[in-house]
């Protein structure tokens, strides 16, 4: 999928050093919820995990054929409490952009391309986000493409506010 500025393609194992690298950096750790200690050895092992999954995504800068992030595409994952009180197939979206690369618009840009395909081709009926409550960011642009919080939990003492946007409010 390309979008004006980005190439949204499967992960592919050339993508390794890169992911590494846009990971190494401790702020985006914390935003992310990853080790805030990782090595570059742990960064290959998540990498090489997220590649298998059928909806891993790298975003990649067209012009320059950087990955710039990543996006995953994948079954929700909830507390019990929280997923019995919806209906439908859902799927959740996990992201982030690296370092350099922040505050442009490209996850916006990437999520503005990718959801409506999610919901037309998938038959998606709703997608779900989390952020932690800490990561303003991902709390507004999340909010500005449409997403509504419905829930929140806590995940090793950080609370996680979940967002979701449905079919019928994409259309």
């Amino acid at each position: 999928m390309k979008t004006e500025r980005l190439l949204i393609r499967p992960m592919m194992d050339s993508d390794e050093i890169a992911f590494i690298n846009g990971t190494a950096d401790r702020s985006l750790r914390a935003a992310y919820g990853l080790p805030e200690d990782m090595d570059a050895a742990t960064a290959s092992k998540i990498f090489r995990r997220f590649r298998t999954l059928p909806g891993a995504y790298s975003i990649v800068d067209q012009h320059t054929g950087d990955m710039i992030g990543f996006l995953l595409e994948v079954d929700p994952e909830l507390p019990a409490d929280i997923a019995e009180g919806l209906s439908g197939k859902g799927r959740t979206l996990a992201f982030a952009v690296f370092p350099p690369y922040q505050r442009q618009g490209y996850m916006e840009e990437t999520l503005n391309a990718f959801i409506p395909q999610l919901f037309q081709i998938h038959e998606t009926d709703y997608i779900h986000c989390g952020h932690f409550s800490d990561n303003e960011p991902s709390s507004r642009l999340l909010q500005k493409i449409g997403f509504q919080k419905f829930a929140e939990h806590t995940i090793k003492t950080r609370i996680v506010i979940d967002r979701m946007i449905r079919k019928d409010r994409s259309e």
